[in-house]
């Protein structure tokens, strides 16, 4: 028999009995059977956050198979975001970081992607990155970026519109002066919605002209009324795009967090999306007035939160860091 090939059974592993129990199932590969130890000894504290597995030849040697089951084997705790490999040096256990929470459903609703957000966001503590574009100038930075784009099929089917359909984007980045973190914003309007140009007007010059009457959100909804919101959290691998944009280290998920605005009709008018650290950041929703909070006559089926003009506004405090 060729010992290179040879990978064991489970009941030839030199394994203690407590080992024994924990890989009674046989009839997965040893891979997996491997991995699933190695993640209990992680899960376990056996190996604390910042310390190195055993190499790779002992544990070939402990588990009795091949260096590739190992490598197999490893390689699914990279993918769980439970161990890193640093090349040249070994793989070490993924040190549990400090989470920090975005909070959502607070009152005002800010438009966190209009230029006019920019000094309440400095005033929560983050600071204006520069948003790179591949066809950008040398040297060119750009922190705020509003063009029409063609949404993909994610946006599209979320506005409910046809992939490709053009969309009005905005988008910006920032960076938390105190931790450090970084967190993507985008927005993204359904262009019918936008006032119809006169003849000596392009699309953009228009919706230019109607923002400088009023706000972003009052624009798009005027006549749409009454709206309503809707928050919708998911986490997914970063495209490598992503991760350099928000210094992602290999493994970390992403979260996702998008407020989506309707008319009275139910139908989609603006998405607005937040994409940051899911192994930093959380989310949490403000806690609901009591009905002995609200004003009388208040009815808050019917009434809009915001009409509690005497409360002031929510800023964030300890873990929480941004507000949507």
């Amino acid at each position: 028999m060729n010992s290179s090939n040879y990978e064991p059974d489970l009941a030839d592993l030199d394994l203690s009995a407590e080992e024994q129990e924990r890989l009674a199932d046989s009839q997965r590969p040893l891979w997996e059977v491997i991995a699933a130890s190695l993640r209990a000894d992680i899960l376990e504290a056996r190996y604390t956050p910042g310390a190195p597995l055993p190499s790779e030849t002992a544990l070939s040697a402990r588990y009795s198979v091949s260096r590739p089951t190992v490598r197999d084997a490893v390689k699914a705790l990279v993918g769980e975001g439970l161990v890193s490999v640093v090349r040249g040096r070994g793989t070490f256990v993924r040190a549990i970081p400090d989470r920090h929470a975005i909070l959502l459903g607070a009152w005002p609703r800010h438009d966190i992607a209009d230029p006019e957000f920019i000094p309440t966001a400095r005033q929560w503590g983050w600071t204006q990155l520069a948003a790179p574009h591949a066809n950008d100038a040398e040297d060119q930075q750009i922190y705020s970026r509003s063009e029409f784009s063609a949404a993909n099929r994610d946006i599209a089917s979320t506005l409910g519109l046809r992939t490709g359909h053009t969309v009005f984007h905005r988008s910006s980045r920032w960076r938390h002066t105190t931790t450090g973190l970084i967190i993507g914003i985008n927005s993204y309007t359904v262009p019918e919605i936008i006032p119809a140009p006169t003849p000596k007007q392009t699309v953009g010059e228009a919706f230019v002209h109607a923002l400088t009457r009023q706000s972003f959100y009052e624009t798009i909804t005027s006549g749409r009324g009454p709206t309503t919101w809707e928050t919708i959290v998911t986490a997914r691998m970063p495209y490598a795009d992503e991760r350099d944009l928000m210094a992602l280290s290999v493994g970390s998920p992403i979260l996702i967090i998008r407020r989506i605005l309707a008319d009275k009709d139910g139908r989609p008018l603006e998405m607005t999306e937040i994409k940051a650290d899911a192994e930093r950041f959380e989310t949490v929703y403000a806690r609901e007035n009591s009905t002995s909070d609200l004003p009388d006559g208040f009815d808050p089926n019917i009434h809009d939160p915001e009409q509690l003009v005497d409360k002031p506004d929510p800023e964030p405090t300890g873990r929480i860091l941004f507000l949507l």
